[in-house]
């Protein structure tokens, strides 16, 4: 047992896992801790700190991403050398950890589009109050781009968002108050977790296999937890790439409705998919928020997104939209109109799918055993037999200068049965660079396993 180091009492304002980050930074700041000395175990700390074990997990897994400790297999969590100004891994390839897009693909449309806005519609764009609610040919625009193959979308329930992300914030604050459970896979978008964690809600896996979160492990979670808001990504599911099947959809849109619950379905990746399948919120459009947008179709960072919002919720979600921020999307409202209006959304969504697919069929080239979709999207994900199959690899792997996303770090369970690796493909501009990191991680899936210090 460590008796130099007690975890500080943490700001009851800062995130669990964020102030013991900090309480062992500012140990080691201040010679509490020193490099090479042994933590106490997760348990200890727990115990000390009076949060769960998992939270202890969490804020370890940040450490080590910080560079502050390291975790050794078989032995333990220790304290780094941090004066030490080498880097750890100076090698680096490629970062496939961030699940982004590579612009280079539709610059050239991008900007015609950005040149063709008239100088005085764009610097209005630009400095002037805009709201979440899109002109009228805007709403008209969108709704058309939203309709499925089940119904159409009603323009009268559309809001802009800027991005999926804020639009999950706002579902969150409009439909779950501190304390209150909420239902997900168990994988889940880390964007879901951290806003989960900002506003108190406990989140509760429901269990998933190849073709997606089960109907009937929803159904026994919501009679279980007395939740009544699910939180799911039916398309191109974040990290597993799993595609729920109609029957499913039909099957879930029958729980929900039997629970009394109401859904939040994160459609960001759908229009890039191309799976001809029914949003879940348009099988039960009062019972749904649907958001989506073009961070996963045009651009990362065209922060433009789109709410469907069932009548009831329209006003609190639009508060919940102006408390996070007073302007609505300016510009890039201003931008997707004209893309929406002249066909060249349409074209930079197709290069994307293009591109997207050649991506992954390098690989599937090179990584064995990576999960075969018909959807598509600019990450893969690769099933391993265990956690510990994972850490190492994902480990290896950065020391040879490729980083990955190990399936622990969007675990909401610890006993979650998908077990694996999601591989970003749109991070790296160049095809070519993508294959050379690939090549990469094909020769370390090549070395038998070692134990090396696990990135969480």
């Amino acid at each position: 047992m460590n008796n130099k180091w007690i975890p500080e009492t943490r700001d009851p304002n800062t995130p669990k896992y964020q102030a013991l980050v900090s309480s062992i930074e500012v140990a080691i700041t201040t010679g509490g801790l020193r490099a090479g000395e042994k933590l106490p175990s997760n348990r200890e700390i727990s115990e000390q700190f009076g949060v769960t074990v998992a939270t202890v997990s969490r804020a370890m897994g940040e450490a080590v991403r910080r560079g502050l400790v390291e975790t050794r297999v078989g032995s333990g969590t220790f304290v780094c050398d941090t004066t030490d100004p080498t880097p750890q891994f100076d090698n680096v390839v490629a970062d496939l950890s961030l699940n982004t897009l590579p612009t280079a693909v539709v610059n050239s449309i991008l900007a015609k589009a950005m040149n063709r806005l008239p100088a005085d519609a764009l610097q209005e764009s630009l400095f002037s109050y805009r709201s979440y609610v899109p002109s009228q040919n805007h709403r008209q625009l969108a709704a058309g781009w939203l309709v499925t193959p089940s119904g159409t979308a009603s323009s009268s329930r559309l809001l802009c968002t800027a991005g999926v992300h804020q639009g999950l914030l706002a579902a969150f604050k409009t439909l779950l108050r501190p304390g209150d459970s909420a239902i997900c896979e168990a994988l889940t978008y880390t964007g879901i977790k951290r806003i989960a964690e900002y506003s108190n809600i406990d989140l509760t896996a429901a269990q998933c296999d190849e073709g997606g979160v089960i109907p009937e492990s929803v159904d026994e979670v919501l009679k279980r937890t007395k939740a009544k808001v699910i939180v799911l990504t039916p398309t191109m599911h974040n990290p597993t790439t799993a595609t729920l099947s109609l029957s499913r959809r039909e099957a879930l849109v029958k729980v929900i409705r039997s629970n009394d619950a109401v859904l939040i379905e994160d459609g960001v990746n759908v229009p890039l998919a191309n799976d001809g399948l029914p949003t879940l919120t348009s099988l039960m459009p009062d019972r749904s928020v649907y958001l989506t947008g073009l961070s996963k179709c045009v651009a990362s960072g065209f922060r433009l997104g789109y709410a469907l919002v069932p009548e009831i919720y329209f006003h609190p979600f639009h508060e919940a939209l102006v408390s996070t921020q007073w302007i609505g999307p300016g510009v890039y409202s201003a931008l997707a109109e004209s893309i929406l209006g002249d066909g060249s959304l349409a074209e930079c969504i197709e290069l994307h799918r293009k591109e997207a697919r050649e991506r992954a069929s390098l690989a599937r080239r090179f990584i064995s055993g990576v999960r075969e979709t018909e959807s598509t999207a600019y990450h893969v994900w690769v099933p391993v037999a265990t956690v510990a199959q994972v850490n190492d690899f994902c480990t290896r792997a950065q020391q040879a200068g490729v980083r990955v996303s190990p399936g622990p770090h969007f675990a909401v369970a610890a006993d979650t049965t998908q077990v694996g690796y999601r591989i970003s493909l749109g991070t790296v501009g160049a095809r070519e660079d993508i294959e050379r990191a690939l090549r990469v991680l094909a020769r370390v899936s090549d070395v038998p396993n070692t134990s090396f210090a696990t990135l969480i």
